[in-house]
């Protein structure tokens, strides 16, 4: 079995600016790489075979310190990247017609030089049996930092109905979740969804490092 797992980016200066940011790109925020680095130490257990990276900075650097000491190379894969939003990139990501997270995501992005969700399903699909297809002869753990759209029609790559579910609850990637997807005997599964607790674990590790460290100097 291999077991993918996707991993939205941290938080960036776009994310608090509110603008929307596909092929553009901003750099990590203080608090994203704090969320990166926390990351990092609660995958700290899990084995990774390889390192797959979108080809923007926010995903690099963000697989960069979800890696932390492991020695392995990051591979850059454009597949990866986020839904491209066309002449509207940087554009605050609310405005007539596109307000809700529902019409974000099905926004006709190619009247503007985008991409639909359809064309970003599609490619996704092709990265997805493109990984699958490299590693076909390997068992284990494979990275991969993307973004939350991209990670979103991955999921609807593998399970409509699950991808459904999550547009209508209009439900929000946070920075640096954890999404698992498995791949055995030729068949997909979604085995997790939005996972915080892999960065939660990781800060809580660092306070209790912290404190630890207080009452012995």
């Amino acid at each position: 079995m291999l077991k993918l797992y996707f991993i939205r980016h941290g938080e960036t200066l776009s994310n608090t600016w509110h603008t929307l940011q596909g092929w553009s790109d901003t750099p990590l925020t203080a608090n994203g790489i704090m969320q990166g680095k926390a990351l990092g130490k609660g995958l700290a257990d899990i084995p990774f075979l390889k390192a797959y990276t979108s080809t923007s900075e926010r995903a690099y650097d963000t697989a960069c310190y979800a890696l932390g000491k492991r020695n392995l190379k990051l591979i850059m894969c454009r597949g990866l990247k986020e839904m491209n939003f066309g002449t509207l990139e940087t554009k605050p990501n609310s405005f007539p017609g596109c307000e809700t997270y529902i019409e974000r995501v099905t926004y006709d992005w190619s009247s503007v030089g985008g991409e639909t969700i359809d064309d970003l399903t599609n490619r996704m699909a092709h990265t997805l049996h493109e990984i699958i297809t490299l590693n076909e002869d390997q068992h284990g753990n494979i990275m991969c930092v993307s973004h939350g759209l991209s990670i979103l029609a991955a999921i609807r790559v593998v399970n409509e109905s699950l991808y459904e579910t999550l547009l209508r609850d209009e439900t929000r990637f946070g920075n640096c979740c954890v999404t698992v997807i498995s791949f055995e005997n030729g068949k997909f599964k979604v085995e997790d969804v939005n996972n915080m607790t892999y960065v939660e674990k990781g800060l809580n590790n660092e306070k209790n490092y912290k404190r630890s460290r207080k009452l012995f100097v």
